[in-house]
């Protein structure tokens, strides 16, 4: 399995809070099927987390491979970033193109306030994609506008926006408003992917082997597949994903 979504590198934002706390998430995802982790610290947040496309990402994301490297841990690592879409330097951000993409692709993870507006997130999700990135939702079960009309989620689906869920909404652990807008939307087959959005490894944890029976509740074997599998493999290798009845 494939997590698109994973706040798993040490020192560089509110996930892993050490090196040793990194392993520990690192070794769960192997033990629970997930060889493949995109890492996606939070960028943008403010001018302590700005995490931006250059060079210090890169020495980050190089000493975290380099760490799991040293410790014999065989988790293949990919470079990311969740971008919170701001609407004070969206536009100059994606203009000087310092945003990192999923694995280089033209997928860009893109989050929101959860209190915003479905209008502003639309408008924010249209600019990104007029700047030719093809905005993959993080976590849209958790927006309040969302989780009051979901078919808002259903006109992001309609545009070839991607809908990542998060492991957390489907097993209840993120209250439950997240937990019965995520059902809905994986039950009404418009969520591309689901990730871990991990942040430690204890609450928040790595590893989606724990999601299954909750996705086969709802899917056919071939969307859990999709979900958790081809859709993140087609996103990582700048594939594009096509529409349900392509498939």
């Amino acid at each position: 399995m494939i997590d698109l979504h994973c706040h798993i590198i040490p020192w560089i934002d509110d996930g892993a809070d050490s090196a040793a706390v990194a392993c520990k998430m690192a070794e769960h995802a192997l033990r629970s099927g997930v060889d493949t982790i995109v890492c996606t610290p939070h960028c943008n947040i403010s001018d302590d987390i700005p995490n931006y496309r250059g060079r210090d990402y890169d020495v980050c994301f190089g000493m975290f491979r380099a760490l799991l490297q040293q410790h014999g841990i065989p988790l293949r690592v990919l470079p990311g970033c969740e971008l919170f879409a701001s609407r004070s330097n969206l536009r100059r951000l994606l203009d000087e193109n310092r945003i990192a993409t999923l694995n280089h692709s033209r997928y860009l993870l893109t989050e929101f306030n959860f209190n915003d507006s479905g209008e502003r997130m639309t408008a924010a999700l249209d600019l990104i994609a007029q700047h030719g990135r093809i905005p993959v939702v993080a976590h849209p079960e958790r927006y309040d506008c969302v989780q009051r009309d979901p078919k808002l989620a259903v006109s992001w689906f309609a545009k070839g926006y991607i809908i990542q869920l998060n492991k957390g909404s489907l097993l209840g652990l993120l209250g439950q408003r997240a937990y019965y807008a995520g059902t809905h939307l994986l039950a009404s087959g418009i969520a591309h992917a689901v990730a871990s959005d991990a942040h430690d490894d204890r609450y928040r944890t790595t590893g989606l082997q724990s999601l299954l029976p909750v996705l086969e509740r709802y899917c056919s074997p071939d969307y859990v597949q999709l979900l958790l599998e081809t859709n993140p493999k087609r996103i990582i290798q700048d594939r594009h994903i096509p529409a349900p009845e392509s498939e």
